[in-house]
């Protein structure tokens, strides 16, 4: 029988209904799981305590520059008074200023009648009822407008230096753009709450509160007291002060709660591992609180803060301002003298000289021993500044009683709260307990110090020790008649040591005669630029001389020139290989921050104002042959170090054959002089504009670099050497750069060389229809009358003729040299140069130096037998319990895991990443299993060491059945079968990010020790 249709219908009708609901109620119930973790309440309060203020902070900084950069209206008079008493004339009211009303006595009237001329009809219009003159300026600040802008970008330095990811571009990015990625970051921290993220989220605060807000803080102090009686105090500075005192002072607050908190959390972790008790409460983290244990905890440290941060800015504020460019000199004294006494007395890591920097304005150690040094140090140092500076203002050179006034109102608010900064600090902070947890950390890490003695500084001492430069004399006079070679290499020596003097002396004198010249700026740019190539120099501190010579290799950057020339006289005394070698690595950064950056400077100063040569003749020979010997100089070094590139990774004593770098000369001499020629033009004629310009060219090519070897980690250093030489050793890598900086700079060259000789009237007030009237002119625009090279348009010409010729000429050597492979290395058939092996024979009773190997050796030899014994004791167990301890049952996958719950884990999973602590999520990376010997990856890689010295980092790589690769376990330690040392975290911070190196067995200690856990 069949059923009605209309009744089967309405059947089914509910059960659509209730399928219908059922379905939405599943759309809507993945939807919500997306939205787990998101907090309504951690909305708003990241959005009114983190995204407004940083928002607010940034907004008042851009406001306060551009009302510097844009000027502030002023009115002014002028009373018959000062007239008669201080002698003043109307011609010195400034051109730009307007006249507002003039009433004047007929005294007045008279004076400015017959003493000025153009000024006559202005005094015409006014009824002469009063005795003054009002009048408005514009005044501008410029100076103090772009300081204010540039502070904002400060904290990307920062940022860049502790930021720990394997995205180099992005992080780069990040740092290059902070103001714009810190609103996004934080904007970002509103929807995406996790721990990670609010950790990260108090990094960026702390990076802007050190470097943007304390600095902000300094210079709109200096500014103040500097315009005090010439200029109002407007409300943006009042509101940027305010502000950034609030900002730094919470912000430092809140880094040194969150230190002291990591610190207990690992003391505590510590001593429940050792001492097995259960306690009774986990210390909680920062980030981890609610706002009102927060508030809590902000509301202890606020006030110490406040008064340590009123004190320290004030007194810079007031030092730069009374001390003026002597104050430079003075700080970096300062600096020198706390880095050096934190580095000894208080911790030896890589972070010496930034919290020796760190200090001058805020606390750097959340110990009360250690940080006990650094407010001593500022308290009495800045204290005795002070005191002089109230000294010499009130009796020993009086000041205006206006500006005494100002500078004791100042000086009782430093004393006031420099006093009670120190004494909260000593009352809130001392406590009876020792710090034993990290004397034990820092002691290991001397340990480890003393066993790293594989690093080139250690083979130059040792080369040293040996005797090679005892009697030097009389070892020349009796053997040098017998071994030629040997007495070639003591001339080539002496004669590199006496160019190297010269070179760095005629500097010195030329910055000398520049400071007594018209423009004195010039020379203290000309003595500073020696100094430049120490900032890349110590960035090699890690590579060529380990954990060990922090501060030696600190102090040699700094007085970089003094290392060359020691390098230099002790390559002469004791010629071995690690000194060539070093002496080669030191001529890179001469070449790339000294040698060119001087010459682009001469030329700039030539080209500029290149009348102060009337008045000092003898300069502008002198001058040339300087730039001369420079550019010969410079091309070769540049040669040098093209082939040195190319040879030091296959080359096994890293020797650059002569011929090689006689064949690149060509190119390099053209190219550098085409390059910095057309650098130092466009430099001189753009003025200001070119700071924008190369920063983006220059920005171009870092990302160029990037995108054609995104392997590399220095591509910011390579795109940015690129503007003036050769920055990629193999040549199908360098030919775009070849190609984009020599179209940038023939566009540049042509574009001047077109306005130049269009002249004056080119382009002024050009009818563009719709669009208005615009002034395309860039000859008024940029004042080309007033640059001598514009001038002189026989030089002109000479100049844009040079940079044309050697343009096309460095680009077609360029693919010539690299169609015939000139100087390329092939790492098949390496053919080291027979001259210089048979100078080290010859010279073998003179230096006796054992090759310097760069590239790690085993430090524990292992002889074939010995292999053997280690492989039949890595399979005395199918399972690896004997060898592995209480890590049986690895044949499952496992974590292996630290003290505080974090495990080992593979950077992104991705092969050569480092191994580092992380949090637990159960990805493939973090699962390990223990098979032949070998700790395997889910991932599909194995555990590895980067090399076999103490502190080389554990990382993850394809398995090749290196003995490198495999691991026994001793106790809680994990231990390579090749070196014998063991895997540690380093520095002992128990943090993710936190890398795993190599060191020495130490028993027990808490970052040796490692522990398995299960997968489920």
């Amino acid at each position: 029988m069949e059923s009605d249709p209309t009744d089967r219908n309405q059947r089914e009708l509910p059960k659509t209904d209730f399928q219908s609901k059922k379905e939405i109620k599943i759309q809507a119930e993945d939807v919500l799981e997306e939205w787990i973790g998101f907090s309504l309440c951690g909305f708003f309060i990241g959005l009114f305590f983190s995204v407004i203020p940083s928002t607010w902070d940034l907004v008042v900084d851009f406001l306060l520059g551009y009302e510097y950069l844009g000027g502030i209206e002023k009115i002014m008079n002028i009373t018959q008074t000062e007239i008669e008493k201080f002698d003043i004339n109307i011609k010195d009211i400034p051109d730009h200023c307007d006249f507002l009303s003039n009433n004047t006595s007929g005294l007045i009237y008279e004076f400015l009648s017959s003493n000025t001329s153009g000024y006559l009809e202005y005094c015409d219009l006014y009824n002469n009822t009063s005795g003054y003159i009002e009048y408005k300026c514009l005044e501008t600040h410029k100076i103090y407008g772009i300081l204010t802008l540039i502070i904002t970008l400060l904290p990307g330095i920062h940022w860049y230096s502790v930021r720990k990811t394997n995205h180099k571009l992005t992080k780069f990015l990040s740092s290059l753009f902070f103001p714009v990625f810190m609103i996004v970051f934080k904007i970002g921290h509103l929807f995406q709450q996790g721990s990670l993220t609010a950790e990260q989220n108090l990094l960026v605060d702390s990076c802007v509160a050190i470097n943007e807000d304390m600095m902000q803080l300094v210079l709109q102090i200096y500014v103040l007291i500097r315009t005090y009686e010439t200029k109002e105090i407007t409300t943006l500075q009042v509101l940027v002060i305010s502000w950034s005192l609030v900002m730094a002072s919470k912000a430092a607050a809140e880094e040194f709660i969150v230190s002291k908190l990591k610190r207990e959390k690992k003391e505590q972790g510590v001593t429940k591992l050792f001492h097995e008790i259960e306690l009774y409460q986990e210390i909680e983290l920062y980030h981890e609180m609610d706002l009102k244990t927060k508030w809590l905890e902000l509301a202890k440290q606020m006030p110490f803060y406040i008064l340590l941060t009123t004190f320290r800015v004030l007194s810079m504020g007031l030092i730069i301002t009374v001390f003026n460019y002597y104050s430079v000199i003075i700080y970096a004294c300062l600096f020198l003298a706390i880095i050096i006494i934190g580095y000894i007395n208080t911790w030896q890591d890589k972070e010496f000289l930034t919290r020796g920097l760190r200090s001058s304005v805020t606390t750097v150690d959340d110990r009360f021993n250690a940080e006990k040094i650094f407010q001593t140090y500022w308290f009495f140092v800045n204290m005795a500044f002070v005191l002089y500076i109230a000294l010499d203002a009130n009796y020993l050179n009086p000041y205006p009683l206006s500006t005494v006034r100002l500078l004791n109102s100042v000086i009782r608010v430093i004393a006031g709260t420099g006093s009670l900064s120190f004494t909260l600090f000593i009352q809130s902070r001392q406590n009876n307990e020792v710090d034993e947890f990290e004397d034990k950390i820092r002691l290991h890490q001397e340990t480890n110090d003393k066993n790293e003695t594989n690093n080139l500084l250690h083979y130059i001492v040792e080369d040293f020790s040996k005797g090679k430069g005892h009697g030097i004399v009389s070892y020349c006079l009796y053997h040098c008649r017998t071994h030629y070679k040997t007495w070639q290499i003591f001339l080539l020596g002496l004669y590199r040591l006496v160019m190297t003097i010269y070179e760095y002396s005629s500097m010195c004198w030329l910055g000398y005669q520049h400071l007594q010249s018209k423009d004195p700026i010039w020379g203290i740019v000309t003595i500073i630029i020696p100094f430049l190539p120490g900032i890349e120099w110590h960035s090699y501190y890690k590579e060529l001389a380990g954990s060990r010579h922090r501060l030696a290799w600190f102090l040699s950057s700094l007085f970089f020139p003094f290392t060359v020339i020691a390098s230099r006289a002790m390559a002469v005394v004791a010629p071995g290989k690690s000194l060539r070698y070093i002496n080669q690595r030191l001529n890179g950064p001469r070449m790339q921050w000294g040698r060119v950056p001087e010459l682009s400077l001469q030329l700039f100063i030539i080209f500029n104002n290149g009348e102060i040569f009337n008045d000092f003749p003898f300069l502008l020979i002198y001058s040339c042959i300087h730039l001369g010997i420079l550019f010969c100089g410079a091309s070769w070094m540049d040669s040098q170090q093209t082939v040195f590139r190319k040879y030091e990774q296959t080359t096994p004593e890293h020797t650059t054959p002569w011929r090689d770098v006689a064949k690149m000369l060509p190119f390099c001499f053209v190219t550098i002089v085409f390059r910095i020629f057309s650098f130092s033009l466009t430099l001189s004629l753009f003025r200001y504009l070119a700071i924008p310009l190369y920063f983006l060219l220059i920005l171009i090519s870092i990302l160029l670099q990037r995108w054609q070897n995104p392997a590399s980690n220095s591509f910011i250093m390579e795109g940015t050497k690129s503007i003036f030489t050769m920055a990629n050793k193999e040549y199908k890598d360098e030919v775009t750069f070849q190609v984009y900086w020599f179209v940038c700079n023939m566009i540049l060259t042509l574009t001047l060389t077109f306005f130049v000789k269009m002249g004056a009237g080119f382009g002024e007030a050009i009818n563009l229809g719709d669009l208005g009237i615009w002034n395309l002119g860039l000859y008024n625009y940029l004042e080309f009358d007033n640059r001598f090279i514009v001038q002189d348009i026989a030089a002109f010409d000479a100049i844009v003729v040079t940079i044309c010729s050697t343009g096309l000429v460095s680009l077609g050597t360029f693919f010539i040299w690299k169609k015939l492979k000139v100087a390329e290395n092939d790492n098949e058939e390496i053919e080291i140069d027979k001259e210089a092996n048979k100078s080290e024979e010859g010279a073998e009773e003179f230096s006796d130096t054992q090759p310097c190997h760069i590239e790690a050796e085993p430090s524990i030899p292992l002889s074939v037998n010995e292999e053997i014994e280690i492989e039949k004791e890595a399979s005395k167990s199918e399972e690896g319990a004997e060898e592995f301890g209480n890590m049986r049952g690895m044949e499952k996958w496992c974590y292996i895991c630290v003290s505080n719950g974090l495990v080992l884990d593979i950077a992104y999973g991705a092969r050569e990443n480092k191994i580092t602590l992380y949090e637990r999520h159960g990805g493939d990376n973090q699962l390990w299993k223990f098979q032949d010997g070998f700790l395997v990856s889910k991932g599909g890689l194995v555990a590895d060491i980067s090399g076999v010295n103490a502190n080389e980092a554990v990382i993850g790589q394809d398995q090749h059945q290196s003995m490198n690769q495999k691991w026994t376990k001793e106790g809680d330690c994990i231990q390579n079968q090749r070196t014998g040392m063991v895997m540690q975290v380093k520095d002992g911070k128990m943090e993710s990010g936190t890398e795993i190196i190599m060191s020495t067995k130490n028993s027990p200690f808490f970052n040796q020790m490692f522990f398995i856990v299960p997968e489920n």
